[in-house]
């Protein structure tokens, strides 16, 4: 059989309907197939398609939480540990003498950030450097968003681009990035937080953190799933925060050899569609430590061994 396959950093994937999926021999393809897809797959479908080993699931999460009464609301909901490294945070924020500023965005403050964002995602291991291709979308509802940046002097160290969407009462985190030398003194973390102060000010009750791709260990890391969750943001798919905002796929993987090990995804439970997602385990071993990501965010887990 001759199936096209698609390249995305690596990962090799190959579209197909329900009924290839289902009468096709997979096991076979490994060598030239990363990931097969079945896009939008009708719900009666998905016990067929489970059954044979793939994982149905939002193609997108998004990261939601609520503001809070203030920041120690907010913040009595994550563990002791995770607060006193908040705590850390502001405290070398504070040493390394940066200042916050919070401004409606504009075309500088964005090519600013850009410049920052470009330069961080190159140090990642796949990055993609996907916010350039928004601004015109960004552009064409330019009075919906902000900027919420860490100074020193006047250069830009560390920055969010943040939406207000008034008709979903939410306020988005749609990108962040932070300067090479402020990733050990855990910015990202107080940026974040001065995100959801600013969503609550605003008179938001809820907050996400942006969108991931739903394969963690590809495009983006597993460790981030765990520096989000540990943040107090759960992941919920994409489209229930925005009905237009991403689509169902059914996902069966062949090779660990574009992705880190371990990798996962979050797959509707048996029980149906919902907010609730379970964790797909894939490695190529049988002994799969899952307690960073299951620790911070409990959720039934399945392990699926890949050779």
């Amino acid at each position: 059989m001759n199936v096209q396959t698609t390249e995305l950093v690596g990962l090799r994937m190959a579209t197909v309907g329900v009924r290839e999926a289902l009468d096709t021999d997979w096991s076979g393809h490994q060598s030239d197939i990363d990931l097969i897809r079945v896009d939008r797959p009708d719900p009666g479908a998905w016990a067929d398609l489970a059954a044979a080993g793939f994982v149905v699931k939002p193609d997108r999460v998004t990261w939601l939480a609520d503001t809070g009464a203030d920041e120690r609301d907010f913040l009595s909901r994550i563990s002791r540990k995770e607060r006193e490294g908040v705590s850390k945070a502001r405290r070398a924020v504070a040493a390394a003498e940066l200042t916050w500023r919070q401004a409606p965005l504009d075309e500088a403050g964005w090519h600013a950030f850009l410049g920052l964002y470009t330069d961080a995602v190159s140090r990642l291991r796949n990055g993609l450097p996907v916010a350039g291709a928004h601004w015109a979308a960004i552009s064409a509802k330019l009075d919906r968003f902000f900027l919420i940046g860490a100074y020193r002097g006047d250069d830009l160290r560390g920055a969010a681009i943040g939406e207000f969407c008034s008709e979903a009462a939410v306020t988005r985190v749609r990108f962040s990035a932070v300067a090479g030398e402020q990733r050990n003194a855990s910015l990202s973390r107080v940026i974040y937080l001065e995100a959801v102060r600013a969503a609550r000010e605003a008179g938001y009750p809820r907050v996400t953190l942006g969108n991931d791709p739903n394969l963690y260990g590809h495009l983006v890391m597993p460790g981030l799933f765990a520096f989000k969750a540990r943040l107090g943001f759960v992941p919920v798919p994409s489209t229930l925060v925005d009905p237009a905002d991403g689509w169902d796929v059914a996902d069966l993987l062949l090779s660990m050899k574009p992705l880190t090990d371990p990798a996962f995804m979050l797959g509707y439970p048996a029980t149906g569609k919902g907010p609730d997602l379970d964790f797909h385990f894939f490695s190529r071993t049988d002994d799969i430590d899952t307690r960073l990501f299951t620790t911070c965010r409990p959720a039934p887990t399945h392990a699926h061994r890949i050779a």
